[in-house]
């Protein structure tokens, strides 16, 4: 019983974002990493209206933290845009 218990207290504080990060940028920051690259999600649906906005959000609170882009990689599949693979620096 103490073994189930633990397992799912460990899953839940994994899957729940009860940390101060509320995003990438600030997890990156919180970590003191140097160099990072997050995947930015698009679908169907919102390829065409909203993957401009998302990465434009992602650049700007990278910058707050003082990242810089290094690179924007497309990743499709099956000839379709599924996302893209953002890197950033550290300044």
């Amino acid at each position: 019983m103490k073994t189930t218990v633990l397992f799912f207290t460990l899953t839940l504080m994994m899957n729940t974002n009860t940390g101060l990060a509320k995003n990438p940028a600030d997890e990156a920051a919180e970590k003191s990493l140097s160099a990072v690259t997050v995947f930015i999600d698009v679908n169907r649906l919102t390829r065409k209206n909203l993957a401009a906005k998302k990465m434009t959000e992602s650049h700007n609170e990278f910058a707050v933290h003082g990242f810089e882009l290094v690179g924007v990689s497309p990743y499709t599949e099956n000839g379709d845009l599924e996302g893209f693979f953002v890197s950033y620096k550290k300044k």
